[in-house]
């Protein structure tokens, strides 16, 4: 079988439909990949102009957007461009591409393009099967229309979007010439911002946050500008987004109503309530935007710690001390203070207001949440207010308040009395006092002040001075026959009917002041008489003790006959028997209060008498027989009686009460034991009262003498008186004659 070894020339009207279907391919390709292009540019030109018109980003986030539309601008000319437009297009894929959009070719089209596109050499008889179908493809080719082969409606649509956004440009570049040359500008990262008919501003803001101190209200202001042609928007929006992811919005507070030429903006406020998270938010008004604005939570500045470094003054004698400080303190008048305070965080200014000079003090800050300040604690209260500024920017709510109390430095205390002393006294009298005379920071001086009639007050040092002591006990008496030390006169001459004023004086080591702190005891108003009226006077008082004392006897004399009558009654049926018993178990009760009671006056009665003997002795009108009779013959058997024997008598009854209440009636002998017991010793302080009142009346008796002598001395004072009266008017008739 004979073979060729050349390809078949394949039919001119093949090739050119091929030729052509290549060309409108690569048409159609170009146009689409143009149209994408258009479409990417002209809508980053369009959201370009949207995003910088809304938010005018800085030139560094405009490089960026720029960047990223040419690489998207790149790829999608790389993708449906310059990839698909230079793409290799073989005549099968043409003829595969023919023949599945137009089947009644029958693959003649393939078997041609792939027979005249072999080099291989074919059997002689398999070329003239191959000329015949290239001869039928030929012929077809005539009814094949390649635009049917296209769909036009995708490019159409891409194309007038293109179309669109280019004649959108282009009308803006020729009828908003303006706008668009301020876009290119931008776009040449020019920083010039969009002139807008809304301009907002937020006062107190900086770098778009402000710092808000926690749970408190935060009041934000905008102005919106009614200058240079703005105009304020009806609504200003506010859109906030809470740390939590939260979201909310809400209308601005319009504020009056601004007027153009008058006022140079229109004010909006809103109020944030109890900020206790970070929040950020946008506000919105006409065609003007602010945008991540934020409120930052910080805490408030507090104290949490204040010392207190105190240096007292000199005269206290106390060493420097710190004293922690919650917001009130005391301290003594003078005092030296060196503040110290620590705080919560740190501060960039410090006020301090002083309420005592109404002025501020001065603060040192010696690290970023330490300060310190100083100051003398004067006479007066003061309160210091304390407010912090942070490094936030943040005040404390209220001022810290630090209350100092002042402490004054009290004078001395003289708590004394007279000892021994009533309120009469004799010329030669010995005035002794009891107490002690205390102060906190220690005594300087101490001494008695005396008055004699309407005489200047005269002073007299004690014997024993305190000089630093704290208190003061040693008080040595007030002698009226002390004499001076070299005339041997007396210090103070008085003489009967004169009243002496005394009282004791201290001062301390107090010298902030001109004027020393002195303390005195109250005034002790003393009449002086003589001898003889100050026995009269304290014969009244024994008089007195003796009818108190009588009454006490009697009293002491019917309880002892009230025990007699206990248990003397005949036998008696057995309910008589137990009201007997009742009614002496109420006499063995009351002669036991009887004779508590009687106890304690006796005592009284013997401490008057012992005071009676030391006012004796005191003003030195006593004799040692007087000291005998009212000392050793009555104040001490009255106090052996009222010390001693009634409280042995006392015991008795108890004990007596007792058995008479725990007994049966067959144990009724153990009562009546008790009982004799009682009796007997009832008559044994009955008896010791009764000797005690006759010493008493024996003494009334020397009294009462006394006083007849008195009587004739002062008869015979008289008498001479008026013999020398008479002397005197004799002598006086004979010189006029």
């Amino acid at each position: 079988m004979s073979t060729a070894s050349y390809p078949l020339p394949m039919p001119k009207p093949v090739t050119r439909k091929v030729a052509r279907l290549r060309w409108l391919v690569r048409m159609y390709v170009a146009l689409e990949g143009l149209a994408s292009i258009v479409l990417v540019l002209g809508g980053a030109f369009w959201l370009g102009l949207a995003i910088d018109w809304t938010f005018e980003p800085v030139p560094f986030i405009r490089v960026v957007l720029w960047l990223m539309v040419a690489m998207l601008a790149g790829y999608v000319a790389s993708r449906f461009l310059f990839a698909r437009i230079f793409r290799r297009l073989p005549n099968s894929s043409m003829a595969l591409l023919l023949e599945r959009n137009f089947p009644e070719l029958g693959e003649s089209l393939v078997t041609t393009i792939e027979a005249g596109e072999s080099h291989r050499p074919s059997p002689l008889g398999h070329q003239k099967l191959l000329q015949h179908t290239g001869d039928e493809a030929a012929a077809a080719m005539g009814h094949v229309h390649l635009l049917q082969i296209f769909q036009f409606r995708p490019l159409l649509w891409k194309s007038s979007l293109a179309a669109i956004l280019a004649l959108s440009i282009l009308a803006l570049a020729f009828l908003q010439a303006d706008v668009f040359g301020f876009w290119v500008a931008r776009m040449q990262l020019d920083d010039t911002p969009w002139p807008r008919q809304v301009e907002l501003s937020v006062r107190g803001f900086d770098q778009y946050t402000v710092k808000v101190a926690r749970d408190d209200d935060f009041q934000l202001e905008v102005e919106a500008s009614i200058r240079e042609g703005h105009a304020a928007p009806d609504v200003v929006e506010i859109r906030y987004r809470l740390a939590d992811g939260r979201r909310g919005r809400d209308t601005m507070t319009r504020v009056g109503e601004a007027l153009s030429g008058r006022d140079d903006h229109q004010l909006f406020r809103y109020t944030f309530k109890n900020v206790v998270t970070d929040l950020e938010f946008d506000l919105i008004g006409g065609d003007d935007r602010l945008r991540d604005l934020k409120l930052r939570v910080v805490e408030r500045p507090q104290i949490i710690r204040m010392l207190l470094d105190c240096e007292f003054p000199e005269y206290m004698q106390r060493s420097p001390q710190s004293i922690p400080v919650s917001g009130r303190v005391e301290l003594p008048e003078g005092t030296m203070v060196r503040c110290r305070v620590r705080a919560n965080k740190s501060l960039e200014q410090i006020t301090l207001y002083d309420s005592e000079s109404q002025q501020e003090l001065t603060a040192t800050i010696d690290s970023p949440e330490e300060f310190r300040f100083a100051m003398k604690i004067g006479s007066q209260d003061r309160v210091l207010l304390i407010t912090m500024l942070d490094t936030d920017g943040v005040k404390n709510r209220e001022p810290y308040r630090v209350v100092v109390s002042v402490v004054p430095d009290l004078p001395p205390e003289v708590s004394v009395q007279l000892l021994g002393i009533s309120s009469a006294v004799t010329p030669r009298a010995i005035i002794p006092f009891a107490g002690q005379i205390t102060d906190e920071y220690g005594l300087e001086e101490a001494w008695f002040e005396y008055q004699v009639d309407q005489n200047p007050p005269q002073p007299r040092p004690l014997a024993t001075q305190p000089r630093g002591r704290r208190q003061l006990t040693e008080i040595n008496p007030f002698d009226l026959a002390e004499t001076q030390t070299d005339s041997k006169s007396l210090l103070t001459a008085l003489h009967p009917g004169q009243q002496l004023t005394l009282s004791v004086k201290a001062r301390d080591a107090y010298d902030l002041q001109s004027e020393p702190h002195v303390g005195s005891s109250h005034r002790f108003l003393l009449d002086i008489v003589t001898a003889s009226e100050l026995r009269a006077m304290l014969e009244k008082r024994e008089l007195g003790l003796r009818q108190r004392f009588e009454a006490i006897y009697e009293k002491m004399v019917d309880t002892s006959e009230l025990l007699r009558r206990i248990g003397v009654e005949p036998s008696a049926p057995a309910e008589e028997t137990e009201r007997r018993r009742q009614r002496d178990r109420l006499r063995i009760s009351g002669s036991l209060q009887n004779v508590t009671q009687l106890a304690y006056e006796t005592l009284g009665v013997a401490d008057g008498f012992e005071e009676i003997v030391r006012e004796l002795i005191n003003n030195r009108v006593d004799t040692e027989e007087l000291k005998q009779r009212l000392g050793e013959g009555i104040a001490d058997p009255l106090r052996e009686i009222g010390s001693e024997l009634m409280p042995r008598l006392e015991e008795v009854l108890q004990q007596y009460e007792s058995a008479f209440t725990e007994k049966a009636s067959t144990e009724a002998r153990e009562s009546k034991e008790h009982h004799g017991v009682a009796v007997a010793q009832a008559e044994v302080v009955s008896e010791a009262m009764k000797q005690v009142l006759d010493r008493m009346l024996e003494l009334e008796s020397y009294n009462e003498l006394v006083e007849l002598l008195r009587g004739i001395v002062a008869e015979q004072k008289q008498l001479e008186e008026k013999t020398k009266q008479q002397r005197r008017e004799k002598l006086r008739r004979l010189l006029e004659e």
